[in-house]
């Protein structure tokens, strides 16, 4: 019986399992403090000035949330330690008017460098 209780031990220990953590639905809620670390939010926070001037010019009648902005890619452009040029493609789901009809997305690819950021490409 000894041998037994600890062979199930090992099992659910191998196979990553806990019998007193139960298994919890993942909320919306949790979805979007997931994706939205502190990190993430600064990254948006720091591009937003170049977003919104270039979505102003392009668009002039819409507007986005940063809440609902996506960072879909981010790649390092100079390899190596101490090369700090990377480029950025965010998702921005732009809207316009006082009730939010959604006018689509945005996607803006970044180059960030140490002394600037451009905007490489606008699409949508």
């Amino acid at each position: 019986m000894k041998y037994i209780i600890i062979g199930l031990v090992l099992t659910f220990s191998i196979l990553g399992l806990s019998i007193s953590t139960p298994l919890k639905a993942e909320t919306k809620k949790d979805c979007l403090q997931a994706k939205h670390s502190d990190f993430y939010d600064a990254f948006l926070v720091l591009l937003d000035p170049y977003a919104r001037k270039v979505i102003n010019k392009k668009y002039p009648t819409r507007s986005y949330a940063l809440w609902n902005s996506d960072i879909l890619e981010v790649k390092r452009i100079t390899g190596g330690f101490s090369n700090y040029d990377f480029m950025v493609k965010v998702k921005y789901d732009t809207y316009t008017g006082p009730h939010n009809p959604p006018e689509g997305p945005v996607i803006i690819t970044f180059k960030v460098k140490t002394d600037k950021v451009t905007v490489l490409d606008i699409e949508g």
